[in-house]
């Protein structure tokens, strides 16, 4: 990835909530990654209101940062590891498969990072996707990303969704009008009723301003 001009990377900086150029060590990276998940939230809204997606860097500069929205995989990912080069790590994007209820998804189907430096290792957990080890660049993610927004085996056009992390450590999602708020281990839904809810909704918890409501593609 091409690193990021200065004025950028305090823009993306503060757009996180952090106040100063940090040093590329494993405690930074995982304090930019946990704000990045409670700042930035993982959306598919431009599917749902006839926007197209551009992977160009400064289109996903413009989307995350300029304009306060957020991403799916290849947007978010995408520019995270713009911001990780710039500022010293070693970054590598993965094409990755998602394991699913009907076995794997297509390849390109999701973008990962792979960090390395210092004191810098992988992180085990429960599998959720099959990664190549070939690193790739961006623009190689962009037809699988066409396909998520333009096929209807995509589940991307089921409906459109916004989630992020909270500050507790739990999580706020909201799926068409379905407002879920998942808090120690206790889960709380709510469906809002009109429009001025769930817009309402997508400004106080997600910070995302709408001019209109996201739809579900042919609909």
């Amino acid at each position: 990835m091409e690193p990021l001009p200065d004025d950028e990377v305090e823009a993306y900086l503060a757009r996180i909530e952090v106040a100063a150029r940090p040093a590329p060590t494993l405690a930074t990276l995982r304090d930019l990654h946990r704000r990045h998940l409670l700042a930035v939230p993982f959306e598919n809204l431009s599917i749902h209101r006839g926007e197209p997606i551009s992977l160009a860097p400064a289109d996903l500069f413009d989307k995350i940062v300029a304009r306060g929205l957020g991403g799916f995989c290849y947007e978010l990912n995408g520019l995270f590891a713009a911001l990780l080069t710039t500022l010293g790590f070693e970054v590598s994007l993965l094409a990755g498969r998602v394991f699913g209820s009907g076995g794997l998804g297509p390849p390109f189907d999701h973008l990962a990072l792979l960090v390395t430096g210092e004191g810098i290792g992988p992180q085990v957990g429960e599998p959720q996707y099959r990664l190549e080890t070939r690193p790739r660049d961006l623009p190689d993610f962009g037809p699988t990303c066409w396909w998520q927004q333009t096929s209807p085996g995509s589940h991307f056009r089921a409906g459109p969704v916004c989630s992020r992390l909270t500050a507790t450590g739990g999580h706020v999602t909201l799926a068409g009008r379905r407002l879920t708020v998942t808090e120690g281990g206790q889960r709380d839904e709510t469906v809002l009723g009109s429009d001025v809810e769930v817009l309402a909704a997508y400004r106080e918890r997600f910070g995302i301003v709408l001019d209109r409501m996201p739809t579900t593609v042919g609909s």
